[in-house]
């Protein structure tokens, strides 16, 4: 998968997939940090630019949006961590 950063656009098996700027941040962020369980805190102060406080459902549901966009398996949840883009 590839993406094009001047656009909010990534390649996903080919084909051309448009994202909201804010879910594009957002798989950029798992993108650079593939491999690593990102917490849904972490990705409230670096994606969205706020502290958490207590409530991460706006992360959820961004994370929902994005995988109704790309292919199953790119981003995986780590059930009481956060979210895995697999390396």
């Amino acid at each position: 998968m590839k993406s094009i950063r001047a656009q909010t656009q990534v390649y996903d098996q080919d084909q051309s997939v448009i994202l909201s700027p804010l879910e594009y941040s957002l798989f950029q962020w798992l993108k650079l940090h593939r491999g690593d369980v990102i917490s849904r805190e972490t990705l409230l102060k670096n994606v969205w630019g706020f502290q958490s406080n207590g409530d991460t459902r706006t992360v959820d549901m961004c994370v929902q949006r994005l995988r109704k966009k790309i292919s199953a398996g790119q981003i995986l949840t780590v059930h009481g961590k956060g979210y895995l883009m697999p390396a």
